[in-house]
């Protein structure tokens, strides 16, 4: 069975915003922010810690607005050579930002996102990379 790469696309640009979510909510709502703060620095981080927290959250945030409409962007092209170069490129960048959570949850470092979170990292990089091998346009 051969799925579509804009299929693919979509799947992973919805799983991308899930994944985001999180953060997206700390930058609006200061109890949440300081929940997950909590969960890492203990009940009482330094300003300076929830000031890196809310840049990192902005950072991190405003990137992967961009990546979800590169995807989206992509979407536009018809050619199947293309889309597979292009899921590949994209399975390259989602494998590295997904590489960091798994890890630290791999050695329960206690940095480690959500597990749901690091499972929906893992499946966009596969799908992505499947899409690259077997997609079809």
């Amino acid at each position: 069975m051969k799925i579509k790469i804009k299929t693919i696309f979509v799947v992973v640009a919805i799983l991308t915003t899930l994944q985001m979510l999180p953060l997206a909510i700390s930058l609006l709502n200061a109890d949440f922010k300081a929940m997950l703060l909590a969960d890492i620095f203990g009940e009482n981080p330094s300003a300076d810690t929830v000031k890196f927290f809310g840049n990192f959250a902005m950072v991190v945030g405003t990137l992967v607005i961009g990546l979800i409409f590169l995807l989206i962007g992509s979407m536009s092209f018809k050619d199947e050579a293309t889309l597979r170069r292009l899921s590949f490129l994209y399975s390259i960048v989602w494998g590295f930002f997904c590489i960091p959570d798994l890890i630290s949850f791999i050695t329960n470092d206690g940095m480690a996102a959500p597990l749901p979170v690091v499972i929906m990292g893992v499946v966009s990089f596969g799908l992505l990379l499947y899409g690259s091998k077997k997609g079809t346009a």
